[in-house]
């Protein structure tokens, strides 16, 4: 049996193969010029999507707890202006003890930074890649800006001070009074005043707030003002330290010594400060009950309102200095008096010159002043150890017909001459 097989062979027609491999690359070549197609048209919709938002805010985007997404920085300004105005018509009301007082914010001119926050909320997502912003406008995730609010604090500052000139009271010193030989005390008072600063926290914290009532209500506080001058401090006021008296007719000049006087009365000085005898006297005016008597003027004897007044502060320039108490400022007359020695006379006028010192003194100094009978008196008072145990005593020494040289001495409990000090030259004109 003939088993013979013949082999059977497969040909591959060469322009088969060629076909196929032609449309293998003409399919690819579609797929690739389709993807092209589809890329690209996908690329120019994603730019067109990026482009649109080139001058808007991003999806996502909230102020505060207002989507401002897509806007405009048109639309988001009108948005802001909104809320800035909601803000502007709230009104604040101050409740102190019995009274209240009540302003709108608009009168704060309260606004934001327009410029600079509608910039930073339109720039956002705008400082990246191209495909970061497709994904950022397609899959936005929520971001929320918030803006600061400005006031004028000129303003705020002046309605604090209004509602402070409103509340304010004011302190009362305490008074001494003497007569007799007694120191007649008045006590203080205490006086309130607003905590202009705390108010001030309040407020601007309320001020800042975005959503809050539209009528805010704070408290204010009221602290107290402490008298300059306290019973405590007069109550060391034990002795007479010093006193003069010089004397005077009856006339203008003594009618205006006496309203002087009365002028003056018991003036309190405390530790450190000035007294001031035109101050204490105050204007020599007809309003205030002088009238017009002898001065002088150019070495001339005028008629002036409040003419005689400076025998008072000649009275109490010799006063002071018995009480061991060096002026800070004193001028002689042009021309002598006859109600002091030469060179221990001082001068005053409607402002300057003036007789003025300083209390060198730990306790508080009374000067007394007082009138009547024709005898004018200044005295010093003030606590038993201010001096020391020193007694003073001025003297002037002529050096000539119209001039003199003031020396202030001191002297100890033996009697013994502890201080000799120079004072000062008085040089006068002769009556012309």
């Amino acid at each position: 049996m003939n088993n013979n097989i013949t082999p059977q062979t497969n040909e591959v027609n060469p322009k088969e193969n060629n076909s196929t491999k032609k449309i293998v690359l003409i399919t690819s070549l579609a797929i690739i010029v389709l993807i092209g197609c589809i890329s690209g048209y996908l690329l120019s919709k994603n730019k067109k999507l990026v482009d649109s938002y080139a001058n808007k805010v991003y999806p996502g985007i909230y102020v505060f707890d207002k989507d401002v997404s897509g806007l405009t920085k048109e639309e988001l300004h009108t948005v802001l202006e909104e809320m800035v105005g909601n803000i502007s018509s709230r009104k604040l009301s101050i409740a102190i003890n019995d009274k209240s007082f009540e302003e709108s914010y608009n009168n704060f001119d309260v606004t934001i930074d327009y410029e600079t926050f509608e910039n930073e909320v339109l720039s956002y997502g705008k400082d990246i890649g191209f495909f970061e912003k497709v994904n950022r406008i397609k899959k936005p995730e929520s971001k929320t800006y918030e803006f600061s609010i400005n006031y004028n604090e000129e303003k705020l500052v002046g309605f604090i001070d209004s509602i402070n000139d409103a509340v304010l009271i004011n302190p009362v010193d305490a008074k001494a009074n003497i007569y007799g030989g007694t120191v007649n005390i008045t006590p203080e008072q205490i006086g309130y005043e607003l905590n202009k600063e705390d108010l001030k926290s309040k407020i601007e914290a309320v001020l800042l707030k975005v959503k809050d009532e539209d009528l805010v209500a704070l408290d204010g506080q009221l602290v107290e003002i402490q008298p300059y001058i306290t019973a405590a401090a007069l109550q060391t006021v034990d002795t007479k330290i010093s006193s003069y008296t010089t004397h005077f007719t009856a006339g203008p000049s003594g009618t205006n010594v006496l309203r002087g006087a009365q002028m003056i009365g018991s003036r309190v000085v405390m530790p450190g400060d000035e007294f001031s005898t035109v101050e204490a006297i105050g204007p020599t005016t007809a309003e205030y009950g002088f009238v017009s008597a002898n001065t002088y003027l150019n070495g001339k004897v005028v008629p002036g309102f409040g003419g005689g007044v400076c025998q008072i502060s000649s009275t109490i320039y010799n006063a002071e200095l018995r009480a061991g108490i060096i002026p800070t400022y004193r001028v002689n007359h042009e021309m002598t008096v006859s109600y002091v020695p030469q060179g221990l006379d001082a001068t005053i006028g409607d402002e300057w010159p003036d007789l003025t010192f300083e209390n060198p003194y730990d306790y508080p100094i009374i000067v007394n002043v007082y009138a009547g009978g024709g005898s004018l008196t200044a005295e010093f008072w003030s606590n038993s150890e201010a001096t020391g145990g020193i007694r003073y005593e001025p003297k002037a020494y002529q050096t000539g017909s119209l001039s003199a040289d003031t020396y202030l001495y001191g002297y100890d409990s033996n009697g013994e001459c502890v201080l000799e000090k120079y004072l000062d030259s008085s040089v006068y004109k002769p009556f012309s």
